[in-house]
């Protein structure tokens, strides 16, 4: 008879039908879409650590548990702490319920619904149609080929929280549990092909060297089945298109070629660090690393090294690295290369992430660089064992290569990505997430841009980041507050590092971009962007505040020599340090503009922002009988005097925007703006841009108009209201009536309209 090493609690449990069996097959009532298992005291536990396996995997976890509320306090008293079993179900891989809605969406619906009770659209239907279904036992998944089994479409997992009793779903949770076959197979196994066949992902031993198969048989997998989910994605460039003076490295005659048209090769995403007289192309030697051995003559860094030799031993003859295939003392080179760096990795059959370390500490676990595995496990039946997964990608999430600038959309724009952490490997492709830990190979695993990360594979963030792109326009936003969150060596590299993601954008929806703002719908309104931050009072003096982005950004013209002008205020790319940026991408609906807002080159000379087509409103607008005739208290000629018009040729641009305008001076205290006539009257506010505890511009200050105010964030539609935006402006140049934006401002309409000191100007925002 098999004897189990379990304490009378862990015996009681159905750890079979908990893991790989149907999920709540009983209907219990659903906490956050958990089932309650039952409760474990921790003292109890830490006792039983010699005797139960689970016992002793809880115990050991639990000298980790945070000092939050409400168990911070009883720490050092553990009989005091319940832990608490919650059984969950995540998805495997893209079901009808996936292709036909997104998640995040039922969950905005849904959102919706909560406040309006009437509120109702397609997605919520489909939703509890298939609700329906799945509650009466039917699959929502298409059946296997005929003769192999079916295997579970869903992943069952097992969280264990800390609390006090009784403990709720919105407890501490410091352990997920993972099944594994017994005895657990390892990465060799599945490297091999001999894979034993299971019905469920099931967890297994890691070794300290990555195992080269495994990968290969990732990449392979991927180039000779996926076909063209994974080779010919909306976003990509037209077939033909390729990188303007590509260099690549040779790694069999370790050198920089040239790349031959349209061949495979690999690029490496990496941090630069810190180096002495790090070796890198120049005007100097580049014709010398061009000799075969020529990298032989020099010391390479070893994230450098281990990359050309894993894409050697990966079957790939040519690599892409930035320092040795773009010329680092060349303007013109530069020039070219970094506005299509979207380009170079999109066009890259797989991309290399070092996201452990920097340029000079390796691969880790390749090629002999060290990397430590911890795997805790616990037999709970004669077939199955457990495995805290939980931390799965707390490396990745940690890592310095998630906060840099340039491996944002290094990571977007790659196809294919293999992610080297300290601690775990993961591969991402548009059909498929692995991962050393778990696997999943033989099992669906597409992780749609819709999806909510925590409900597909195991539940862990690296999925949801590394899964296939989604370039929509709608996903803009999201990306431009993501990547305001990282940082840049070289400030003036701010737009350049985010070229590639709007590239990406206009590709896949058609949209017009302008220093990182669209101009084909609704660019008025992005001007009165705002950032949004909140920070303790005793965190104040480490809170980075938003400033003004004093480099310049270089313009390569289609003719001519390149020139550097400066960011402009009016863009979020002209400020730093806006980690709560927001309402710069506004919702793809045709609004007519109040005013004609127009670019200007270096002349002086004006041309339209946008001359393309009308792009399909995505969304619904209500106007509210608002009409031309409601501005016609404030708003008065916007035609450009013909001598200011750019004659046509080549627009050299200089970042600035003309267009004529209502400008006031109003009084302005504590963020809130006052009437000039009744000063005690508030008719508008300045919008957020520093947090709450720092002072807000005081004084007489000067304000323009820049657009009607469109809400296009609170609600699913796009609805006007009789304010306006304007930009609180510092004055640059009062003679030539040139101004810096400072803040967006919101002001009531009539109240404008009111103010006897109203002017109308032709301005110049810089």
């Amino acid at each position: 008879m098999l004897t189990l090493n379990l304490c009378q609690f862990c015996k009681s449990m159905d750890w079979e039908q908990l893991l790989t069996g149907v999920f709540n097959p009983g209907q219990a009532k659903l906490e956050r879409g958990q089932v309650k298992c039952g409760e474990h005291n921790l003292g109890t536990i830490r006792s039983n650590r010699d005797t139960c396996e689970v016992c002793k995997l809880i115990g050991h976890v639990s000298l980790t548990l945070k000092p939050w509320w409400p168990i911070g306090e009883f720490l050092d008293q553990p009989e005091r702490i319940e832990c608490a079993f919650f059984n969950g179900r995540n998805r495997l891989g893209s079901g009808l319920l996936t292709g036909s809605i997104s998640q995040m969406q039922v969950i905005l619906d849904q959102l919706f619904e909560e406040f309006n009770p009437n509120y109702s659209s397609v997605n919520l239907v489909k939703q509890k149609f298939f609700d329906s279904l799945g509650e009466h036992g039917a699959l929502l998944e298409p059946a296997p080929p005929t003769g192999e089994p079916r295997k579970n479409n869903s992943l069952n997992r097992l969280l264990v929280l800390a609390g006090l009793t009784p403990v709720t779903a919105s407890a501490q949770t410091f352990i997920q549990l993972h099944p594994c076959l017994y005895p657990l197979p390892t990465v060799q196994d599945y490297a091999e092909g001999t894979a034993p066949s299971t019905v469920f992902p099931t967890g297994r031993v890691v070794e300290s060297e990555v195992n080269i198969q495994l990968l290969k048989k990732w990449y392979t997998t991927c180039i000779q089945n996926h076909g063209a989910t994974c080779e010919q994605l909306s976003w990509l460039a037209p077939a033909g298109v390729w990188p303007r003076n590509l260099r690549l490295i040779d790694v069999t005659r370790r050198c920089i070629v040239d790349a031959p048209s349209q061949c495979s090769y690999f690029t490496l995403s990496y941090v630069w660090g810190s180096e002495e007289n790090p070796l890198q192309s120049t005007t100097e030697n580049l014709a010398a690393l061009h000799t075969p051995g020529a990298l032989d003559s020099h010391p390479l860094p070893k994230t450098i090294e281990d990359a050309i030799w894993l894409t050697h031993e990966m079957g790939v003859n040519y690599l892409w690295i930035d320092r040795l295939c773009v010329i680092q003392d060349s303007a013109a080179d530069k020039a070219i290369q970094l506005p299509q760096m979207d380009l170079v990795y999109s066009s890259a059959a797989l991309t290399i992430m070092a996201a452990s370390g920097t340029a000079v500490d390796g691969l880790v676990g390749v090629k002999e660089t060290p990397r430590t595995i911890h795997q805790p496990t616990a037999r709970v039946a004669e077939n199955l064992s457990v495995m805290n997964v939980l931390r799965l990608d707390d490396a990745y999430q940690n890592c310095v290569w998630r906060t840099r600038g340039w491996t944002f959309q290094e990571g977007l724009c790659s196809r294919r990505s293999l992610v080297i952490t300290a601690d775990q490997v993961f591969w991402s492709c548009e059909t498929a997430s692995c991962c050393e830990t778990i696997a999943f190979e033989d099992f669906p695993t597409t992780v749609k841009p819709g999806d909510s990360v925590w409900q597909v594979l195991s539940g862990h963030p690296v999925f949801g980041d590394l899964s296939g792109a989604n370039f929509s326009y709608g996903e803009l936003q999201s990306m431009v507050a993501a990547y305001n969150k990282r940082q840049l060596s070289v400030q003036g590299d701010i737009l350049n590092a985010f070229a590639g993601v709007l590239n990406r954008v206009s590709r896949d929806s058609g949209h017009e971009f302008y220093w990182g703002h669209t101009v084909s719908c609704m660019f008025g309104l992005s001007l009165a962007w705002v950032n949004v931050v909140w920070c303790y009072d005793v965190d104040l003096p480490k809170q980075k505040l938003a400033a003004r982005r004093r480099e310049v950004h270089r313009v390569v013209p289609v003719e001519g020599q390149s020139y550097d002008v400066p960011f402009p205020s009016w863009s979020w790319l002209g400020w730093m340090n806006l980690e709560g940026l927001g309402r710069c991408i506004p919702k793809q609906v045709n609004v007519a503009p109040e005013l004609n807002i127009m670019k200007l080159d270096i002349y002086g000379k004006a041309a339209p922002l946008y001359t393309g087509e009308k792009l399909e409103d995505l969304h619904k607008v209500n106007m509210y009988d608002i009409d031309a005739s409601t501005s016609a208290g404030w708003k008065q000629d916007t035609t450009i005097p013909p001598h200011l018009l750019h004659a046509g040729g080549i627009f050299r641009d200089s970042g600035r925007l003309l267009f004529w305008t209502s400008y006031a001076e109003l009084e302005t205290r504590e963020g809130k703006i006052y009437s000039s006539s009744e000063p005690e009257v508030e008719i508008g506010q300045v919008l957020h841009l520093w947090p709450h505890q720092i002072t807000r511009p005081k004084g007489r200050l000067s304000f323009i108009v820049v657009s009607r105010t469109l809400d296009d964030f609170r609600y699913n539609d796009v609805r006007a209201h009789r304010k306006l935006y304007l930009l609180l402006v510092e004055w640059v140049d009062r003679e030539m009536r040139v101004v810096e934006r400072i803040c967006g401002a919101e002001v009531d309409e009539t109240a404008w309209v009111n103010e006897s000191g109203r002017e109308w100007i032709l301005v110049t925002l810089a």
